[in-house]
């Protein structure tokens, strides 16, 4: 499954784009655990993607994700995003595209789910998730009160990520727990 996602980044990157395993696979990687999900983000558009591969689903096009299944193996791919607006205290309602995985990186819930893979197979760690990973603690990328107040799943994960990987949550990741758990 690495192999065929390495293919999967080696095609869009030919295409002229950017792009990267990120997110529960490359973490499990390096807690050496094994993992059957790949997600990858890239700078390509869902239109873009749908010109490189036969197999895509746009279904979720309004968050920027398309699924493909190259080689029967499915994956969910987004375009980096900056997330605009959310309603519900769940869905991102305005997203704009945006070229820096930075920045996509920052928009995501916990430091432990960005580290990335490019196409060489390197593990790419901008913002020090090894480092949480290593300490086993969850932390919210950015501002902790925003992140669980756009999207209250995040609660959820929160306490599925500690339980299953026996990390501990931070101590502000906590605090806004509680006071938003209703």
């Amino acid at each position: 499954m690495f192999k065929t996602a390495l293919e999967v980044i080696n095609k869009i990157e030919n295409m002229g784009y950017k792009a990267y395993i990120v997110g529960g696979y490359p973490r499990d990687l390096y807690l050496n655990r094994p993992s059957i999900d790949i997600d990858i983000c890239t700078n390509a558009t869902p239109k873009e993607l749908k010109e490189i591969f036969e197999n895509v689903d746009l279904s979720n096009t309004l968050y920027g994700s398309v699924t493909i299944y190259y080689n029967k193996i499915r994956f969910e791919i987004t375009t980096f995003r900056r997330e605009l607006k959310y309603v519900d205290n769940r869905y991102p309602v305005k997203i704009k595209y945006i070229d820096s995985l930075l920045e996509d990186i920052e928009r995501r819930d916990f430091t432990i789910n960005t580290l990335c893979i490019d196409t060489k197979g390197t593990t790419i760690d901008l913002i020090n998730a090894k480092e949480d990973i290593d300490n086993k603690i969850i932390k919210v990328v950015g501002n902790t009160k925003n992140k669980i107040k756009d999207d209250s799943l995040r609660i959820l994960r929160a306490l599925r990520f500690a339980t299953t990987l026996n990390f501990k949550l931070d101590d502000e990741l906590k605090k806004y727990i509680k006071k938003y758990r209703n």
